[in-house]
């Protein structure tokens, strides 16, 4: 098989992924409140909510909607920035960051459980080549090769 026809394969299938994925993430309102939680719990540290912005490819004013969201049930603290006092980091609380164990536990649970459905052999493999596919994926974007 040629590189383009397996080209025209890789995309076929990422385009199925990405719907399955949508799928996932309409689900279980990612994009929202739970995306920002998980972020925030992945990356282990306060961040700006512009870098929030970035990250998740949202709009100003969503990230701004979730954050008062967020605040108002006390999952998140907003605290003026120690050098530039304009400006503020969001970082979880004890509560949320327990939410965000929780959902985080759960979306484990989901893929370990499609994973079962695999020979252990296949499994490692196929996480492998998804890790391998995003990091050449992330190269390719930042124009390395």
């Amino acid at each position: 098989m040629d590189g383009t026809r397996l080209g025209e394969e890789l995309w076929t299938t990422h385009l199925e992924y990405m719907r399955v994925l949508d799928a996932i993430v309409e689900r279980s309102a990612i994009r929202g409140e739970n995306g920002v939680l998980l972020y925030l719990y992945h990356v282990n540290r306060p961040m700006y909510p512009g870098e929030l912005t970035e990250k998740l490819g949202l709009t100003t004013g969503r990230i701004a909607n979730i954050l008062k969201e967020l605040e108002r049930e006390r999952l998140i603290l907003r605290t003026p920035d120690v050098l530039d006092k304009r400006r503020v980091r969001v970082a979880l609380t004890p509560e949320g960051e327990a939410l965000a164990r929780r959902r985080n536990t759960e979306a484990i649970g989901f893929h370990s459980r499609l994973l079962q459905h695999m020979e252990p052999d296949e499994a490692r493999r196929c996480v492998a080549l998804m890790r391998r596919i995003a990091a050449l994926i992330d190269g390719e974007l930042a124009g390395k090769p």
